[in-house]
């Protein structure tokens, strides 16, 4: 308030200088045009007088001013008492509410944490899911659902209630669907690359098939392809049972690998295959042990039917025929004994010696097949390394299917001078035995023979 007064005392006196100048500037004017300076001490002195009444007029209104001014300011000060008295519970109450606020802040914090750990917990289950279900074989029948799963997996924002409802339904009916065997109306891939529509059969996850074949599901591109191969027949025919028989129970191929064994059954090598990886070599093989078999089962069959003409020859001795080796020698035997040849005994062993080559023809050349076949075997195993080897040295051995030639060759002539050999050993074996029991045979008789021809000399001597 003092400075407030200081002020206007300031401003009162420079008011009364500034006057003071222009009244000094009028009373030169005045005093040139009154020419008398009676006239200006008066003028000067009823100025003053009018002057120092303004200015006690002008500090009386200041002083009313200032009263004014301190009564208003004993009644700001009271107004101001009066509210701080009001404002005191009001700062109470905003404490309060500001640490209010803050707990809720940390609240919202702590629950923004768990929503954004919710949010990352739904974007990567629906990622596991989107790629889970990409690899089913219900795609091709719902491919409509891709859209869907592609943008649940990639939700940038708190997942709402519809699209925990979305995925959660998704799975049901990915559950459901695949609990079944499904018969649908789809398009498929054939062996040419056209695009072929049909009747399609879904085996719950495992197999897909339609009246062509069996169906390949590949993820990349949701397609169902017709491989060029198919399994073997007996699982084709199940096909054919199914749409045979629609309507009644059948026997249906269910691949728990999703279509891997289907694959590799349908490139399973067939025997015709593995005869042509062996090559030339394997070729020449199986010749040589064919005309081993052949020759074998003549072998066999004839001397098997030799045997049962000596058994039939044995129980008649006294009846020779020449149908057999032993009929043979017994006739030869009568002819020596009417003629009393003295080398009778010679003759006897050489009518034997005259059927051996029939009997024994044919054994040396099986022995020799069977020994020959695994030396080619092995000749082939080394042409299919030396194969090998080039290409190694060729391409190197980033890829093995660029060696896969020349090892498949390597081991296939093994197998088969293996399979021909072991078969005609035991031929041989057999074809030998027969001959031998046969020879056998026709010793034991012609020794019987000279026994008795060398008893009825003794007789004759005797007499």
């Amino acid at each position: 308030m003092g400075n407030r007064l200081l002020t206007l005392l300031s401003s009162l006196l420079l008011s009364a200088a500034v006057a003071l100048m222009h009244c000094s500037a009028v009373a030169a004017v005045e005093e040139a045009e009154a020419r008398s300076l009676a006239e200006l001490l008066q003028r000067l002195q009823q100025e003053r007088t009018q002057q120092q009444a303004e200015l006690r007029a002008r500090e009386q209104r200041f002083l009313e001013e200032q009263a004014q001014q301190k009564a208003r300011l004993d009644r700001a000060r009271a107004e101001k008492r009066q509210q701080m008295k009001t404002l005191q519970p009001l700062q109470d109450e905003l404490a309060d509410l500001t640490a209010e606020v803050q707990q809720l802040e940390s609240r919202l914090q702590e629950q923004g944490q768990d929503l954004r750990a919710l949010q990352g917990a739904f974007v990567r289950i629906a990622g596991e899911v989107h790629a889970s279900l990409q690899q089913s074989l219900v795609v091709p029948q719902r491919p409509e659902r891709e859209a869907e799963l592609q943008r649940l997996s990639a939700l940038d924002a708190l997942p709402q209630i519809e699209d925990l409802e979305s995925l959660w339904l998704l799975l049901q009916e990915e559950m459901t669907l695949a609990a079944a065997v499904s018969q649908y109306q789809g398009v498929y891939t054939d062996v040419s690359g056209q695009v072929r529509s049909g009747s399609l059969v879904r085996v719950g996850a495992f197999t897909t098939f339609t009246a062509a074949g069996f169906l390949q599901f590949i993820p990349e591109n949701a397609e169902l392809l017709l491989p060029a191969t198919q399994p073997a027949s007996r699982y084709q025919s199940t096909i054919e049972d199914f749409y045979r028989h629609p309507s009644t129970l059948t026997t249906l191929v269910v691949d728990p690998t999703r279509g891997a064994l289907i694959r590799q059954l349908g490139a399973s090598v067939s025997l015709r295959d593995r005869i042509e990886q062996a090559g030339l070599i394997g070729i020449i093989i199986l010749v040589l042990g064919g005309l081993g078999v052949l020759l074998s089962l003549w072998r066999i069959s004839y001397l098997l039917w030799v045997s049962v003409k000596v058994n039939s020859q044995l129980q008649h001795l006294q009846a020779p025929v020449e149908d057999n080796p032993l009929g043979r020698v017994l006739i030869k035997a009568r002819q020596f004994r009417v003629e009393r040849d003295e080398n009778y005994q010679f003759k006897l062993d050489e009518s034997v010696l005259a059927e051996l080559p029939a009997l024994e023809r044919g054994q040396n050349f099986i022995k020799l097949l069977a020994a020959t076949a695994p030396l080619l075997g092995l000749l082939g195993t080394v042409t299919g390394m030396i194969l090998t080897f080039q290409s190694i040295s060729l391409f190197g051995n980033g890829d093995p299917k660029l060696m896969a030639g020349g090892i498949s060759q390597a081991l296939m002539t093994t197998v088969l001078g293996l399979v021909v050999a072991i078969p005609l050993l035991f031929s041989h074996s057999f074809v030998v035995s027969l001959s031998r029991n046969l020879v056998q045979r026709l010793d034991q008789q012609s020794a019987g023979l000279l026994a008795r021809q060398l008893e009825g000399e003794v007789a004759h001597a005797g007499e």
